[in-house]
């Protein structure tokens, strides 16, 4: 019975020992635990340190790519601009370009402009633009300017390299496409280096804006199409097109995103700026310019951007 007794108190203690593990061990993971609970909040705190570097690294790199991809965007539109010129109208402007930053100084001539000493123009102009033909804004009909002809003579005889322009009144594009035929069978027998050029403007009679392309109410998209189509015609034949018109009109009657890169952009701003914020390769920046060998008292004066196609 006494061996059976200290076996039980044996077999008691050891059972007493694992018991007394058992109460420890909550104190070790009640420990564990906060020091897990620490560790857990440092590393939230860190991660949120590391997303937010993330975050703004990104956004750099974004932006880095935008401008890069801006840039890469706007070469592509200049050099797609630039290839497509014809290589008569390249040569043209070539024979202008001054080999710096510099534009090239012109004259645009009508008969307004009476008659004009070539000669001395060539030593003063480093181009000229030729009015060919004129809609009548009251009529409607097509006439032919009546220097034309001896403008064209004289400038090709002086050897100053020339464009021309239409003035035009055309309230669709069937009119349009007409303007363009009759200034292309005009200049078909002439040295014509740089744009052909549609005049897009309102006529003006004492003051007052009149006239037929005025009194047609066109839309935007209306204007912009006869536009085009008086440039497709030009370009079909072998020329490269043009538009003439006022930093108003620009910004306020056409849809500039419609006409084509290859399009050459004549601005009239006589402001000391050009004040359309768009592309434009011609500045008419004067109306009373002088010009030695024209005898008119003003005339158009002009400067030409060659850098920006070349």
């Amino acid at each position: 019975m006494a061996n059976n007794t200290k076996t039980k108190k044996k077999r008691s203690a050891s059972k007493k020992k694992p018991s007394a593990a058992k109460k420890k061990a909550p104190s070790k993971k009640k420990s564990s635990a906060k020091k897990n609970g620490a560790y857990t909040r440092k590393t939230a705190a860190a991660k949120k340190k590391e997303a937010n570097a993330l975050s703004k690294k990104n956004i750099i790199i974004i932006i880095a790519c935008v401008l890069a991809l801006a840039g890469v965007i706007t070469a592509i539109v200049l050099a797609s601009g630039a290839a497509s010129i014809n290589p008569k109208t390249r040569a043209g402007i070539e024979s202008i370009d001054k080999g710096d930053d510099n534009p090239a100084w012109g004259i645009d001539v009508s008969s307004h402009n009476g008659k004009i000493n070539w000669k001395k123009v060539s030593k003063k102009a480093d181009f000229a633009f030729i009015r060919v033909g004129y809609r009548g804004y009251a009529t409607g009909e097509i006439n032919a300017d009546k220097k034309a002809k001896a403008n064209l003579s004289g400038a090709n005889k002086n050897k100053v390299p020339v464009g021309v322009y239409f003035y035009s009144q055309a309230i669709n594009e069937k009119e349009a496409i007409k303007e363009a035929k009759f200034l292309l069978k005009s200049i078909k027998d002439y040295d014509v280096t740089l744009p052909v050029v549609i005049d897009f403007e309102y006529a003006y009679s004492k003051g007052k804006i009149t006239g037929r392309l005025y009194k047609a109410g066109l839309s935007k998209k209306e204007k912009t199409a006869l536009i085009n189509a008086f440039c497709d015609t030009v370009r079909k034949a072998g020329y490269t097109p043009g538009v003439y018109a006022s930093s108003y009109i620009y910004r306020s009657h056409l849809n500039m995103k419609s006409i084509p890169d290859d399009v050459f952009i004549w601005v009239a701003d006589y402001n000391g700026r050009v004040t359309y914020s768009g592309y434009y390769d011609i500045w008419q920046y004067s109306e009373k310019g002088k010009c030695e060998g024209v005898s008119s008292k003003k005339v158009d004066t002009n400067y030409f951007y060659t850098k920006k196609r070349l």
